[in-house]
């Protein structure tokens, strides 16, 4: 029996003789379907097509399952339509354009960051309220109203990191080594950096060793080595698969197997699970939404609509098709959407983007949401380890990390709060 069936089987006896189990569904689809006439539409830009394909396509898994589930609300039936953005950002205008000629109520999409950002001036435009699953881009919700995120920013996903790193683990001797040039993990480690300055302090040593190498063999090598000389206990390099398994390679060479590697969250996809494979001795902590939970998860931790998601999941796709953390994604950005329509009482934009806005601790399948007034979730990070060649929870943020705006936001007001205090100090002074 797979470690996967084995949880759907503990979870469907625990959904059995959980009264509550229904409570969100019979709030918006106890109208008999056969009796709803009206319908409304939701949008949805996915790639079904191109280099971001496979991400789009599990995204609309997830949306079609949570539609399936709840395809209904306040007496309208919910419609999907989804247009292809083939990982194009020229058909991805014409896509969206299309779609808010279709006057949906809301929108959802898209897992790419390019065609995310090329819709976001149409969306402003037709001030449809539209969730983004997965991408991370802070550009993507900067000063557009009505486009919301239900992913973390790799800013946010880095404090969850440096979390994991001080307070759970407690290190004190950090390590971070990061390619040249890789403009990709810029705003992930600043998080990181962040996060370590917070719960240390400003002055703190805690991070040991901060190094930025090529791919090559001989710089992999200096850098280990120069993480031993330090005595670091954790080491921060968010690589890519292939340079990750020779990076892996080389502290299995210096026996460094007690340390623990911290990484972003494309550890979490096949390809370097896959990989991992040949290193299991060598433990690994990634950003990452796993639907199996993991031993140091806690029952607060995974919410009812996680389980209920496991188990629909595999009802409509089969038990070996584990879901993924994209799928999980697109089946919260319905939910989120339809929980803020039936609180809007409304199918205005505006009146359901305020609602979004007023959500509180929403439970779906990746966590609880709250939003901030840039659009950007609030939310605590789960971080993931890999064990029987699967993504399984391994820590939950105590903290509820911030989006990059907010943290600007919040550090202007800081300083502009400290220059007037100033101020006061010195007319007192001299009026003294």
């Amino acid at each position: 029996m797979s470690a996967f069936m084995a949880v759907l089987i503990l979870l469907s006896a625990f959904l059995a003789s959980c009264t509550t189990f229904n409570s969100f569904r019979s709030t918006f689809i106890d109208d008999k379907i056969d009796d709803i006439e009206q319908t409304i539409t939701i949008g949805v830009f996915e790639p079904q097509t191109g280099r971001n394909a496979k991400k789009g396509l599990e995204e609309i898994k997830g949306i079609e399952l949570a539609n399936s589930i709840y395809s209904s609300v306040d007496g309208y039936k919910v419609v999907l339509s989804k247009v292809d953005t083939k990982s194009s950002v020229s058909t991805t205008e014409a896509a969206v354009q299309s779609l808010t000629e279709m006057n949906p109520v809301a929108i959802i999409g898209s897992a790419g960051e390019a065609t995310s950002l090329a819709a976001g001036e149409i969306i402003a435009n037709a001030k449809i309220p539209t969730i983004t699953p997965s991408a991370t881009n802070p550009l993507i919700t900067q000063g557009n109203d009505y486009y919301f995120r239900a992913s973390l920013t790799e800013s946010q996903m880095g404090q969850g990191l440096a979390e994991y790193a001080c307070a759970e683990k407690g290190s004190e001797k950090i390590g971070i080594v990061s390619l040249k040039n890789d403009s990709s993990v810029a705003a992930l480690i600043d998080g990181f950096e962040t996060g370590v300055k917070s719960l240390k302090g400003r002055k703190s040593r805690a991070i040991v060793s901060q190094q930025e190498i090529t791919a090559s063999e001989k710089d992999m090598r200096e850098a280990l080595f120069n993480l031993q000389i330090k005595g670091a206990d954790i080491c921060f390099a968010p690589l890519g698969m292939e340079n990750m398994d020779l990076f892996f390679k080389i502290a299995e060479e210096r026996e460094m197997q007690d340390m623990i590697f911290l990484g972003n969250r494309s550890w979490g996809e096949d390809d370097f699970i896959a990989m991992m494979e040949k290193h299991p001795d060598i433990k690994v902590v990634f950003p990452y939404e796993s639907v199996l939970s993991g031993t140091g998860s806690t029952s607060d931790a995974i919410t009812e609509e996680a389980q209920r998601f496991q188990i629909e999941y595999a009802n409509r796709y089969g038990s070996e098709d584990t879901p993924s953390y994209n799928a999980a994604l697109g089946y919260d950005a319905y939910l989120l959407l339809i929980n803020a329509i039936h609180n809007a009482k409304s199918l205005e934009g505006y009146k359901i983007k305020a609602a979004l806005h007023q959500l509180s601790n929403m439970k779906c399948a990746t966590g609880t949401f709250s939003f901030d007034y840039t659009g950007n979730v609030v939310r605590s990070v789960t971080l993931s380890t890999l064990k029987e060649g699967k993504p399984v929870n391994e820590y939950f943020s105590e903290t509820e990390a911030k989006s990059e705006e907010l943290q600007d936001v919040e550090e202007q007001q800081k300083e502009e709060g400290q220059g007037a205090q100033e101020e006061q100090e010195e007319r007192e002074e001299a009026n003294d």
